[in-house]
C-alpha cells in the first residue's frame, strides 16, 4: 500500500513537471533594477479552507496574470500566487517583495522535489516586530545562486481590495526604492502638519469651529492615506494586531464622515439646500453598518459597503457643491476644485490597480497627492473665508452707516413736522394733566372719605358698645342715690337724737327714746344698704375706669411714631369695647403666652384686633348657634410674634377668600358695611412688615393669624 502511494505521487509529480514546462520564468538579469514580476505569476483561487502548499503548488489550475500589478478585487477564498525566479546575476541573494501592506495574511512558500517549505508567515495579524524584515510592504529576502531557477508559492488572504505588485531586485535597488517611498510618505506627512498647525492657528485667532473640524479632517485624510501606504503599523501600532486590521475600516469611515461634517458647515448646506442636507444622515448610517460589519469579521462584506458608499457620497457631495456654486456662493467654487482634484487621484489610484496605467512612483502616489492638494486648496479657502467675512462685515457697517445717514434725514425732516404737532399736543396734554391732577385729587379725597367712613362706622360700633356698658354704672349710681339719701336723713336723725341726749344731765338721759327711733328707722338693715349700694357704686366707678382706659388704648389712632405694645393687653382692651356687641352669647377662650412687646403703632395694631373680631363676632351670630366661640391665641415664632383669631361662624368659600382683602368687597347687605375694614387691616399689617393668612372652610369656621416682626426698626 505504501509503495503503491509513493508511485503515485512519483507519477504525479512527474507529469507535473512536464505541465510547468508551459510556465514562464522570471529571469531577473539587471542586479542594478527593482523590476516588476506580476506578468509572471500564475494565481488560484482556492475555497478550501485547509488546502495544503504542498498540494496546491502542483495542482494544474493556476491561471496566469496578464498585468504587472493583478488586481482580483475583494474575495474571502485564499489566494495562491506561483512565481519561477531564475537568477542570471551574480548576487546570492534576491529580495521577493510586495508592495502592499494591508493584507491580512500571507504566507511565502519555496516549492521543492513537490514539496513546500514554509519561509515566512506574516501579515497585519503578526505584531510588526515578529517580521523578519522591518518594513510596512512584505519583503522576503531569498537565497538564489546565479543560473538557478526555483519556484515560490505565495498564500495571500485579506478583507479587502486585492492588489499584487510584487517585485524582484538586489538589495540597492530595493533600499532606494524604500527610501523614495520613505522620502515621499515624509513630504506628505510635513504637508498635513503644516495646514493642521496653520488652521489651529486661525482657529485660535478666530474661534471659528469650522477651523477645528477642518484640522479633525486634515488629521484623518492624513492617518487614512500613512495606513493605506502601512506607516501606521510601522510607526503607530505596531504591536497591535487589532487596529492594524480594523484600522483601514475605522479611518475609511472617520475619512467619509469627517469630509461631508466639513463641508456641510462650510458650504452652509442646511440653509443653502435644506433638503438635500438631509440625505447626508443616511450615508453616516451606511457608514455606521460597516463598521459595526467589520468588527463582527465581516470584512469582505464591511469593505464593499464602505467602497460603494464612499463612492455616491463622493459624488452626492460634487453634486451639492455644483447647486450651490450655481447660485453664487464663492466657496463652492474652492470646493468643487479642490475635491475634484482629489477624486481625480483616487481614479487615477484605481485605475492604477487594474492595470490601465503603470504601477511605478508617480501613479502609487496620485491618491496621497490629490489627498494633499486638496488640504491645501481647502486651507485656503478657509483662509479666504477670513477676507470673505472681513468684506462681509464692512459691507455690513457701510450698509449701516448709510442706514444711520438716512435715518438721520428722516428723523431732521420728521423733527420739524413733530416739533409743531407737539406744541399743539402740549396744550392738550397740560390741559389733559390738569384734568388728572383734578380727578387724582378728588379721588383721594374720595378714598380719605372712604376710609373715615370706615373709621367712624367702627367709632359707631364703639360708641353704642362704649355707651351701654358706661350706662349701667351710672344707671345704678342715680337710682342709688335717693334710697342713700334716704339712709343718711335717717342716720343723722338718730345723730341728732344722740346730741339732744348728750346736752342733757346725765341723770335725766333717757335711752329708750333712741332705741325706739333706731327701731323706727331700722338702724342695722340701714347701715347694710348703705354699705351695698357704696360698694355698688365703687364697682361702676371702677367698671367706668376700665371702659375708659380701653377706650384710651384703642383710640391711639393718629400716631406717627413706634412705641413698645403688649399685644395680649391691646386685645384685652378691644375686647372690653366689644363686650356689649356680643350680648353674653359668645364665649371667648384666650390662650395667651408669654410674649415680648413689640414695635408697632399701638392704635393701628388694636384697630386690626377690632375689624377682625368685629368679623368673628358678626359670622358666629350669623350662624346663629348657642355654643358660638371666638378662640384668640397669642405666640413666639423665631423673631416674629403671632396672633390667631378663630372662630366657629359660617367661615366662607375659597372665591370669598381670595378676594375679601380687595377694597369695597363685602358679603353684607347694601347699607350694612364699606368693604374695607379687612382691606384697611391688610394695609396696616403690610406696613409693620407682617403678613396674615387665612384658614376658612364654609361652615365650619375662619381663623385669621397675624405676624408681626418683633422689633420692627430693624427691618
Amino acid at each position: 500500500m505504501k509503495l503503491l502511494l509513493i508511485l503515485l505521487l512519483s507519477t504525479f509529480t512527474f507529469f507535473q513537471s512536464l505541465g510547468q514546462t508551459n510556465e514562464l520564468v522570471f529571469q531577473y538579469k539587471n542586479a542594478d533594477k527593482f523590476e516588476s514580476a506580476g506578468k509572471y505569476l500564475y494565481i488560484f483561487k482556492d475555497s478550501s479552507e485547509n488546502s495544503q502548499p504542498s498540494i496546491i503548488g502542483n495542482l494544474p489550475y493556476f491561471s496566469k496574470s496578464k498585468q504587472d500589478v493583478p488586481t482580483l478585487g475583494v474575495s474571502s477564498k485564499n489566494i495562491w500566487v506561483k512565481l519561477h525566479i531564475q537568477n542570471l546575476t551574480n548576487a546570492p541573494t534576491v529580495f521577493l517583495s510586495l508592495l502592499q501592506p494591508n493584507i491580512d495574511e500571507i504566507s511565502l512558500y519555496e516549492i521543492k522535489y513537490g514539496q513546500a517549505r514554509l519561509i515566512e508567515n506574516t501579515g497585519e495579524i503578526i505584531p510588526y516586530h515578529n517580521r523578519k524584515f522591518k518594513n510596512q510592504n512584505y519583503i522576503f529576502p531569498i537565497e538564489i545562486n546565479k543560473g538557478e531557477t526555483k519556484t515560490y508559492l505565495f498564500k495571500v488572504r485579506t478583507g479587502e481590495q486585492i492588489s499584487l505588485p510584487i517585485k524582484v531586485g538586489t538589495q540597492t535597488p530595493l533600499y532606494e526604492s524604500l527610501l523614495q517611498f520613505d522620502l515621499v510618505t515624509g513630504i506628505y506627512v510635513g504637508i498635513i502638519l503644516v495646514m493642521v498647525f496653520y488652521n489651529l492657528f486661525i482657529y485660535f485667532s478666530v474661534r471659528d469651529k469650522i477651523y477645528l473640524i477642518y484640522v479633525f479632517y486634515i488629521i484623518i485624510v492624513g492617518l487614512t492615506q500613512t495606513n493605506f501606504l502601512g506607516y501606521n503599523i510601522r510607526f503607530l501600532t505596531p504591536g497591535n494586531t487589532w487596529l492594524s486590521i480594523n484600522g483601514t475600516y475605522i479611518l475609511s469611515t472617520l475619512v467619509g464622515i469627517s469630509a461631508a461634517q466639513f463641508m456641510r458647515l462650510f458650504l452652509n448646506t442646511s440653509q443653502h439646500e435644506p433638503k438635500l442636507d438631509k440625505f447626508f444622515y443616511i450615508f453616516y448610517s451606511i457608514y455606521l453598518i460597516s463598521i459595526i460589519l467589520a468588527f463582527l469579521t465581516h470584512y469582505n462584506a464591511s469593505f464593499l459597503i464602505i467602497e460603494l458608499n464612499a463612492m455616491f457620497l463622493a459624488l452626492y457631495m460634487l453634486f451639492i457643491a455644483y447647486k450651490i456654486n450655481l447660485k453664487g456662493y464663492k466657496s463652492a467654487k474652492f470646493f468643487l476644485i479642490a475635491w475634484t482634484i482629489f477624486l481625480i487621484g483616487v481614479v487615477f489610484f484605481v485605475l492604477r490597480d487594474f492595470g490601465i496605467f503603470p504601477y511605478n512612483t508617480i501613479t502609487s502616489y496620485t491618491m496621497t497627492l490629490g489627498s494633499a492638494l486638496e488640504v491645501m486648496l481647502l486651507s485656503f479657502a478657509l483662509a479666504d473665508r477670513i477676507n470673505i467675512l472681513k468684506k462681509e462685515k464692512e459691507s455690513s457697517q457701510a450698509e449701516a452707516i448709510r442706514a444711520m445717514a438716512e435715518n438721520d434725514r428722516i428723523i431732521r425732516e420728521q423733527n420739524i413736522i413733530l416739533e409743531s404737532k407737539v406744541e399743539e399736543r402740549t396744550s392738550e396734554l397740560q390741559q389733559s394733566n390738569q384734568d388728572l391732577n383734578k380727578a387724582l385729587t378728588n379721588l383721594q379725597e374720595a378714598q380719605s372719605q372712604l376710609v373715615d367712613a370706615e373709621k367712624m362706622a367702627s367709632l359707631g360700633q364703639l360708641t353704642a358698645g362704649i355707651a351701654h356698658e358706661i350706662n349701667n354704672p351710672i344707671n345704678f349710681v342715680s337710682s342709688s342715690i335717693n334710697p342713700l339719701k334716704r339712709d343718711i336723713q335717717g342716720l343723722m336723725q338718730i345723730l341728732e337724737e344722740y346730741e339732744k341726749l348728750h346736752k342733757q344731765e346725765p341723770q335725766n338721759v333717757n335711752l329708750k327714746q333712741i332705741e325706739r327711733l333706731k327701731e323706727d328707722l331700722e338702724y342695722d338693715y340701714l347701715k347694710e344698704e348703705i354699705d351695698m349700694m357704696l360698694k355698688g357704686i365703687a364697682e361702676g366707678a371702677t367698671r367706668t375706669a376700665e371702659i375708659v382706659k380701653s377706650l384710651r388704648n384703642f383710640s391711639r389712632l393718629d400716631e406717627d411714631a413706634l412705641k413698645p405694645s403688649d399685644l395680649n393687653q391691646g386685645i384685652d382692651s378691644t375686647l372690653v369695647l366689644l363686650n356689649n356687641s356680643m350680648d353674653g352669647k359668645i364665649k371667648i377662650s384666650k390662650c395667651y403666652n408669654d410674649i415680648p412687646a413689640i414695635e408697632c403703632f399701638p392704635g393701628k395694631i388694636n384697630q386690626v384686633f377690632m375689624n377682625i373680631l368685629t368679623n368673628s363676632i358678626q359670622a358666629v351670630k350669623a350662624k346663629n348657634i348657642s355654643n358660638g366661640e371666638i378662640i384668640i391665641s397669642t405666640f413666639e415664632k423665631d423673631e416674629l410674634v403671632g396672633v390667631s383669631i378663630k372662630d366657629n361662624g359660617i367661615g366662607m368659600s375659597e372665591k370669598t377668600k381670595m378676594k375679601i382683602f380687595e377694597p369695597f368687597f363685602t358679603t353684607k347687605d347694601v347699607g350694612e358695611g364699606t368693604g374695607l375694614g379687612l382691606s384697611i387691616v391688610y394695609t396696616i399689617i403690610e406696613s409693620h412688615k407682617g403678613k396674615i393668612e387665612v384658614q376658612s372652610e364654609e361652615g365650619i369656621g375662619t381663623e385669621f393669624i397675624l405676624y408681626l416682626p418683633k422689633n420692627l426698626d430693624s427691618l
